[in-house]
């Protein structure tokens, strides 16, 4: 990162590449590996209850930070932040990979693996549903 300036054109055309590459092999691996979690994990637990107030707290924790941290930046700013930049920061948030590995540690007890479920649940909807749903949401607030 910091000596990327100092690169030749061609250095930081291959530099850039690699990490295309690596990025992109990357989000495969850890995709495969949700996929293959979905179908060959043998305990899944489906509480229906949770999964939707875990919605909605994911939901509501976005809302609540969203909106008023974009408040309080916009007081100091020369340049808004505008409200369709918030509202679109509120609909594609993080996709859950990271919340993935942490919940796929530890599935011994009934709870654990009933957090695991909901969130590969919630992952998958936020990656398929929502991460598909970006290009038609940035036109429908006019970003570009």
């Amino acid at each position: 990162h910091y000596t990327y300036n100092n690169l030749s054109v061609e250095s930081r055309s291959r530099t850039k590449q690699l990490f295309e590459v690596l990025h992109f092999l990357a989000e495969n691996f850890i995709f495969s590996y949700m996929g293959l979690a979905l179908f060959t994990f043998q305990k899944h637990v489906f509480s229906p209850i949770f999964i939707i107030g875990a919605f909605v707290a994911i939901f509501l924790g976005r809302a609540a930070h969203i909106y008023p941290l974009s408040f309080f930046l916009n007081l100091g700013r020369r340049h808004k932040i505008g409200w369709n930049f918030q509202h679109m920061m509120m609909f594609s948030g993080l996709r859950g990979a990271m919340a993935f590995a942490l919940a796929i540690r530890d599935t011994a007890s009934y709870a654990r693996q009933m957090m695991f479920t909901t969130t590969l649940l919630i992952v998958f909807f936020t990656v398929w549903i929502i991460g598909g749903g970006t290009t038609p949401m940035l036109s429908w607030l006019n970003i570009r």
